[in-house]
């Protein structure tokens, strides 16, 4: 237990096509008819959404990035900034179930053209480090840039909640032409018919703002029913260090000494994490201080392999694990014991999340007051924190 004081301181119609779309690790046919309706759905196996827990509510989010090879500074500011997002998120009244899916589109090294080079790296899905790892492993080659196409993968290839309460958004972001591919789909369709789902695109353009307008970016966001935005992909990767870095990293390493890694996932879960955790520091304080803060919230959720958040569930039974998908140091306990080692750990994190939010208070202050000083363009996690809380409100969220 830490004693530190913390102070803050200061579609132009529809053709009929027949295309295909990947599904991490394989290709999946979808079929349109003339009229844009799916006449062959792709079979999937999603995440679950799940039933509401304790009144939270479903968020969806979907990021579809253009990796073409002039959009490197774009996929690094989403590196760097992910987790500012979900922890803009995290304040969300009632807490999201947060899942996240990753698209990219405009590079031919995952994806051909029957693809319209287009790759979906995870499916709508609660592992954010998963996501995490999916971002990391990104590159960017020259290639052709289909709006049209990676939102129509995005709102057919996705596992969308069905419930009437989720707030479904879809972030696009590039810098070419939105009416590239506009012959086998157009984003104008696609985007309309997202918006009649529940589903609000939300457009932004790596330049200037009337460049953007010449591009057709600000008919992406006005037929989707979201928001235009221009950003200055540079922006998105400065790091603003504060005196709470080095304390979160301490507490980090308390925090992840909570986990019980068990089960077939268990082993890779925990590696996973420690994985995230190096590629967040290697990108700088900020990057590493915001995905500790994330860590400390209920949207990071690890009941796949962690005994203390699969214990939380209540449909989770600790009889039904056997022996050896148990760690070493349980293996030999009562299941009494068993119990009151999970319960001990869940206190432990408790207390060390508790000391965590506190941290990131006075980061966050920090932070904010660091960029007001300083001004300058919108950058990428601007453009998604700003845009998402304005229409979580309007969906009936409040902000803490």
């Amino acid at each position: 237990m830490h004693s530190h004081r913390i102070v803050a301181s200061l579609s132009i119609g529809f053709v009929a096509v027949a295309a295909t779309a990947v599904v991490v690790g394989q290709t999946i046919s979808v079929s349109v008819n003339a009229s844009g309706t799916v006449t062959k759905k792709p079979v999937l196996a999603p995440d679950p959404v799940g039933p509401p827990v304790r009144c939270r509510r479903p968020v969806d989010l979907v990021i579809c990035l253009d990796t073409s090879g002039s959009m490197t500074a774009l996929l690094d500011s989403a590196r760097a900034k992910l987790w500012e997002v979900v922890n803009e998120l995290s304040g969300l009244d009632p807490t999201p179930i947060l899942r996240v899916g990753l698209l990219t589109y405009g590079s031919p090294n995952r994806a051909g053209p029957a693809q319209g080079y287009v790759y979906r790296h995870t499916d709508l899905t609660s592992d954010l480090d998963t996501v995490y790892a999916r971002m990391m492993e990104m590159s960017t080659n020259g290639g052709d840039e289909f709006v049209g196409w990676v939102l129509n993968d995005a709102l057919r290839t996705m596992s969308w909640s069905p419930s009437p309460d989720a707030l479904k958004i879809v972030f696009v972001a590039g810098n070419e032409s939105a009416d590239q591919g506009a012959n086998m789909f157009n984003f104008r369709h696609i985007a309309s018919e997202a918006r009649a789902a529940g589903i609000t695109i939300n457009a932004i353009y790596a330049g200037t703002h009337q460049q953007g307008i010449a591009e057709s970016w600000d008919q992406v966001a006005m037929h989707g029913g979201g928001k235009y935005l221009a950003i200055d992909m540079q922006a998105g990767v400065v790091q603003i260090a504060t005196p709470q870095d080095k304390l979160l990293i301490e507490l980090n390493a308390e925090l992840n000494a909570t986990y019980i890694p068990f089960g077939k996932d268990g082993r890779q879960g925990k590696a996973n994490q420690n994985e995230q955790d190096a590629n967040s520091a290697k990108l700088g304080a900020q990057s590493s201080g915001s995905r500790v803060a994330v860590k400390a919230t209920p949207l990071y959720d690890n009941a796949q392999w962690d005994l203390v958040d699969a214990e939380a569930k209540p449909d989770f039974d600790l009889s039904k694990v056997e022996k050896k998908d148990l760690p070493a140091e349980m293996q030999s306990m009562a299941p009494k014991k068993q119990k009151e080692h999970i319960a001990a750990k869940r206190r432990a994190r408790a207390s060390v999340q508790s000391e965590i939010r506190e941290a990131n208070d006075a980061r966050t202050d920090y932070v904010r007051r660091a960029r007001l000083k300083k001004g300058g363009k919108q950058s990428f996690d601007d453009a998604l924190r700003k845009t998402i809380i304005k229409q979580a409100k309007a969906k009936n969220f409040k902000k803490n």
